[in-house]
């Protein structure tokens, strides 16, 4: 059916005519007169090939071709019908699969608390982790590519809705043994120790560079990776010091014989936040997953209460 040469106005005047056999009903119906019900049927008539209708002394009683089209009239109505509709959203029998960018921090101590809550909540949900570099989440939000974008970013533009859910700080991380590194950590010895760090293209986390270039200092950094989660097990078998998130640390110190360090140079905390595109602003999914992400990132304070660092 070509939609541009034809009056969609008809399908209901069809609809009417066929529920009530009947002109006069059917106009009553649609606030319209029975001549222009019957200017109606007429104009189908012609754009069908066909009488649609005939009257009997039953009333206006559909041909078979009528009876053959009338169910995909009346589906074409109701999905018209509901197309300003507020969208229903049930967690318990949603078959979403979410997808989010999250870094490997987040993989780790975020999204097993989020998959737990939505076995429990949601549980034929599903959950795609996207794999990107920083630097390419923006253009995966706005192309639709992921739904939500969870970490620490810089120059996010102005079209991203956010939302902060976490903040938190730098710790420095050294294994237990190491020779240079005992009870405590001194700005000195975190300048003459050799360094790895987290890098990977569009990554915000330059703060140490950008501080110590503000007093003038630098350090030595002989190994960089692009996984924040690989660096605690690289420095427990080396003498490396890292410069990591305080959960992280927190986390892998009860996992591995390594000792956490403040920073001897003052950092400053940082905010976790959601970010999302207009277009899921008001997607009743999406604003579930926004608040179970938000509600698991909060809890993780309880579960893991912050230890003393000297």
């Amino acid at each position: 059916m070509d939609l541009l040469d034809f009056d969609l106005n008809l399908l209901m005047t069809f609809d009417a005519i066929y529920r009530h056999q009947n002109l006069s009903t059917a106009a009553i119906e649609l606030g319209m007169t029975q001549p222009a019900v019957s200017a109606a049927l007429k104009r189908m008539r012609v754009r069908f090939d066909n009488p649609l209708f005939v009257r009997t002394s039953h009333g206006m009683l559909p041909t078979p071709y009528a009876d053959g089209v009338s169910i995909k009239i009346t589906q074409a109505l109701d999905i018209l019908r509901e197309v300003d509709q507020p969208v229903t959203f049930s967690p318990a029998t949603t078959t979403n699969n979410f997808r989010v960018y999250i870094n490997d921090v987040g993989m780790l101590l975020v999204m097993p608390l989020v998959l737990k809550y939505m076995r429990a909540h949601a549980p034929q949900a599903k959950l795609t982790i996207v794999d990107l570099r920083p630097d390419e989440v923006v253009q995966a939000l706005d192309s639709g590519e992921i739904d939500v974008a969870v970490g620490y970013f810089l120059g996010m533009p102005n079209w991203a809705h956010q939302q902060s859910v976490r903040r938190t700080s730098y710790v420095c991380a050294v294994r237990s043994g190491h020779p240079d590194i005992g009870a405590s950590l001194s700005l000195e010895q975190y300048l003459q120790a050799k360094h790895a760090m987290y890098w990977t293209s569009g990554s915000p986390h330059g703060i140490v560079e950008d501080k110590l270039a503000q007093l003038d200092l630098s350090r030595d950094v002989l190994l960089r990776v692009p996984r924040f989660a690989a660096l605690p097990f690289l420095i427990a078998q080396s003498d490396l010091i890292v410069t990591i998130p305080e959960d992280l640390g927190l986390t892998f110190r009860k996992l591995m014989d390594i000792k956490l360090f403040a920073p001897p140079l003052k950092l400053p905390d940082f905010e976790i936040r959601q970010y999302w595109h207009e277009r899921h602003h008001v997607a009743p999914a999406n604003k579930w997953l926004r608040s179970v992400i938000k509600k698991e990132t909060a809890s993780m304070s309880q579960l893991s209460p912050h230890q003393k660092i000297p």
